[in-house]
């Protein structure tokens, strides 16, 4: 269930954003006076695909997951954003619709600029422009990679793509290897790769029989990077 309030945007928060990095103190503090920020919980959606595209929305503490239904009402996750990511942009460029639907994979923390505000930020920031260019350049590179995954690469490669991407998002050195903080359930790597459950199930009781993985905690740790790495070969 959604949490219904909002409160400031502390400026310090803001340092951490990528799309913010140009601006000093003074800036932050008035940017931090433009912003609400709002709490969803676990599970919560955002913003549903086909809401009005009038804010930009970045995130300030957990995860999202970026999804879409088809023309069969099956989902799919296109991606994951973590802190200091955004979403909406495109919305509130063109005034579009939302092109998906946001779901919050955890409690979940983000800040809400407004169309206005938010164009008028572009206006005076190049270099935030530069940063928007280049954030929407790499996610439509991320997105044809995944279609042409989908239509080239077996079950086995594309969950070891997948893998490998969330250690390079959300790795953190172990004994051992390298443990990813987030916590995705079999479902949800599946709407990733475009598969079941139960096949996301055997393969990755596969990968650790052949000690590629760990899953001996919640939290799965890549064992073996060069060897999954190899799979993609």
């Amino acid at each position: 269930m959604q949490k219904t309030f909002d409160k400031p945007m502390d400026a310090a928060l803001l340092k951490k954003v990528p799309l913010f990095a140009e601006f000093g103190d003074e800036d932050l503090a008035a940017i931090a006076s433009l912003v609400q920020t709002r709490r969803f919980a676990k599970h919560a959606v955002l913003v549903y695909e086909g809401d009005p595209g009038d804010a930009l929305f970045i995130v300030v503490k957990g995860n999202v997951a970026v999804t879409r239904l088809s023309n069969e009402g099956k989902e799919s996750i296109l991606s994951i954003l973590k802190e200091g990511d955004f979403f909406g942009e495109m919305g509130v460029l063109d005034a579009s619709p939302r092109s998906a639907t946001i779901k919050a994979l955890g409690d979940v923390e983000v800040a809400i600029l407004s169309r206005k505000d938010f164009l008028d930020l572009l206006g005076r920031s190049p270099h935030m422009s530069l940063s928007l260019v280049m954030t929407l350049s790499s996610r439509l590179r991320a997105t044809n990679q995944a279609i042409q995954a989908a239509s080239y690469q077996d079950i086995r490669t594309r969950l070891a793509a997948l893998l490998l991407n969330l250690e390079k998002n959300f790795g953190e050195r172990v004994e051992g290897g390298t443990r990813l903080t987030l916590r995705l359930t079999n479902q949800e790597m599946a709407n990733m790769i475009g598969t079941t459950r139960e096949t996301v199930n055997r393969m990755l009781n596969r990968f650790w029989d052949e000690k590629l993985i760990d899953m001996r905690t919640a939290n799965v740790v890549i064992a073996e990077h060069d060897k999954l790495q190899a799979i993609l070969h």
